[in-house]
């Protein structure tokens, strides 16, 4: 056996987050399709990662033999600085008039949408995810007067990210450390949900 000592990686912060509304949803057959327009926001004060996992195992003859994990979605905490009101009006489906919006108590599904982020690695890398199929859970919100020492208090969404349909895929991820030709830039130029979509982004580049 040979020993081989290697450089670590480690996050140094987060970038900017992108939103990109869907516009049809996806189905069994069928991936969903998204608005042309992807927004950036430099707004990420701090994100945590959650995974809802089931657990399954089982015993025979005395030992364990199956231990099975299953994620069943993404919990996305962010504490941001501020947001677009354009981007918080699509993500929480409002519909405006006047520039007058309501909320009422009926039941509701709000907007699909995907989620981009990106983090930049110690080693001048950077790991960057899309997360497909997400919506967000209604906000707390707190109002605070102003005194002599100004703040600005962080606004906390929780947003939850749903395998899609087709595929199962909760997550796509670009660490552009790992040998290939996509950069970061490539990688978010669209919504990547599908093996057969990081295909193509390696031949189009490859080709040109």
């Amino acid at each position: 056996m040979t020993k081989e000592q290697k450089e670590i990686q480690y996050a140094i912060g987060t970038e900017d987050l992108l939103i990109c509304m869907m516009e049809t949803e996806d189905t069994i057959e069928t991936l969903p399709t998204y608005s042309a327009t992807i927004y950036s926001q430099t707004n990420i004060v701090s994100l945590s990662v959650t995974a809802t996992t089931s657990n399954l195992i089982k015993w025979a003859s005395n030992k364990k033999i199956i231990n099975l994990t299953k994620s069943t979605s993404f919990g996305l905490a962010f504490a941001l600085a501020g947001l677009n009101r354009e981007v918080k009006d699509l993500i929480f489906g409002k519909e405006v008039t006047k520039g007058i919006t309501f909320e009422n108590a009926k039941a509701r599904t709000y907007p699909k949408f995907a989620v981009g982020v990106v983090f930049p690695l110690n080693d001048d890398t950077k790991v960057v995810r899309w997360y497909p199929k997400c919506s967000v859970a209604p906000v707390e919100e707190t109002w605070n007067t102003q005194n002599e020492e100004m703040t600005l208090d962080d606004i906390s969404y929780t947003i939850t990210a749903d395998p899609l349909l087709t595929n199962n895929n909760t997550q796509s991820e670009l660490d552009t450390g790992r040998t290939g030709s996509v950069t970061a830039e490539q990688f978010l130029a669209t919504v990547v949900t599908d093996e057969s979509q990081a295909a193509l982004l390696e031949v189009a580049v490859v080709g040109g």
